[in-house]
């Protein structure tokens, strides 16, 4: 009996790290379009749609659910990584023929956390607080230009996208398992992961890149 609602546990959990999953992804889409803008009339755009989040009552709660998601995705994972160590010696997901993200993906996740609170620090906080604690940051997307002028900056960034890709590559794997699609769409879900697990992040990438080296041009 026991082993049983373990497993109708872990069912559950998964098809919830599924669903979150799915959403927060699509979440990275739309980020990805919202960075892309400080490209656009040098940053004016950006700061407009920041602005919009900032004082908007329905983006305000678009955005709690997108944390509320990051939440969720990282609670029910860790559930799963210590109730699969518990009850085997292979992490969650694994055989010795898997996909080589899924040997690590709890390492992976802790990378991306650790990533996703130095973005929140260095971006989240002075947004939600404008001013920030010298009173000297005048726009987000100033902000994020002059955080973008040291090569060790760059790094953790690229480093953390990489680790979101790597995430991404095996969790829409795991998602079309979870969810139990049928065969016949296996192929174009895989595609279409795929481009979205590899472009997304490198995307997300390439901009702190670019803001680099068009600050030592």
């Amino acid at each position: 009996m026991k082993s049983s609602n373990f497993d109708t546990s872990s069912i559950d959990r998964k098809v919830i790290m599924a669903g979150t999953g799915l959403f927060l992804t699509l979440f990275l889409v739309a980020h990805l379009g919202l960075n892309a803008t400080i490209f656009v009339g040098d940053g004016v755009l950006f700061d407009r749609t920041a602005d919009l989040f900032r004082h908007n009552w329905g983006l305000q709660g678009l955005e709690i659910l997108v944390w509320g998601g990051f939440i969720f995705h990282i609670y029910q994972g860790a559930l799963l990584t210590v109730q699969n160590k518990s009850k085997r010696s292979t992490p969650y997901a694994v055989n010795p023929t898997s996909f080589a993200p899924a040997r690590s993906m709890s390492l992976l996740g802790a990378i991306v956390l650790a990533f996703l609170l130095l973005h929140l620090y260095q971006f989240w906080l002075p947004h939600a607080f404008p001013g920030g604690a010298d009173g000297t940051i005048d726009s987000l997307s100033q902000l994020m230009k002059s955080t973008m002028t040291q090569w060790w900056v760059i790094a953790i960034y690229v480093l953390g996208c990489l680790a979101v890709a790597a995430h991404l590559l095996h969790g829409w794997r795991s998602a079309a398992n979870t969810l139990g699609l049928a065969e016949r769409y296996l192929k174009p879900i895989s595609v279409v992961g795929i481009v979205l697990a590899i472009g997304v992040p490198l995307g997300l990438a390439a901009i702190p890149i670019a803001l680099f080296i068009s600050s030592h041009a």
